[in-house]
């Protein structure tokens, strides 16, 4: 199987990328094929509501944003990974999340890999972001997709790079995801 590991985070060696790294470790453990983007190093256009889309025509930007989306419109299965800054995921990964859309909204094309997240930040305590994660577990992937969703794992507490090396037991649960896949 394929993986896209979409990176998020504008800091390519933070927490973020940390634990993305050991969830593709679990998969590359059960022989997976795991192709990992650094969004904020990427040309991605927003999607621009034009609904090219819905008339079964590919997306009207050709970007790096284009490879991703074809290769998910083929098969491959995702890992979205970003950091929660100001209550939400980085605007590297909404971007290219927003960009999903132009396979959901094409008669001609659908999700059949599967899914899985990864939200990291700085407050202590995993109750602030529920809602939040809830809600972007069902928007894109639970209502918009047909991709399985395996899990979202949220990492707490880590503020300074570095501080996701001392979250053990969510590096090991982060390699338990990637085993799913």
């Amino acid at each position: 199987m394929k993986i896209l590991a979409l990176q998020g985070s504008p800091r390519k060696k933070g927490n973020t990328n940390r634990v993305l790294d050991e969830m593709i470790k679990g998969a590359q453990g059960n022989g997976h094929e795991v192709i990992k983007y650094y969004l904020e190093k990427l040309d991605i256009n927003p999607c621009s509501g034009c609904e090219i889309c819905a008339k079964g025509k590919d997306c009207r930007y050709d970007d790096d944003g284009a490879e991703i989306i074809d290769q998910l419109a083929q098969g491959a299965s995702v890992i979205l990974a970003s950091p929660i800054y100001f209550g939400q995921m980085t605007a590297q990964a909404k971007t290219i999340v927003d960009r999903f859309y132009s396979i959901f909204n094409n008669p001609d094309k659908k999700f059949s890999g599967k899914a899985a997240m990864i939200f990291t930040h700085a407050y202590p305590d995993k109750d602030i972001y529920e809602p939040y994660i809830k809600l972007t577990e069902a928007q894109p992937f639970l209502n918009n997709t047909e991709l399985e969703y395996i899990e979202t794992l949220e990492v707490a507490g880590v503020k300074f790079i570095g501080d996701a090396d001392k979250a053990e037991d969510d590096l090991k649960k982060a390699y338990e995801i990637g085993q799913k896949f």
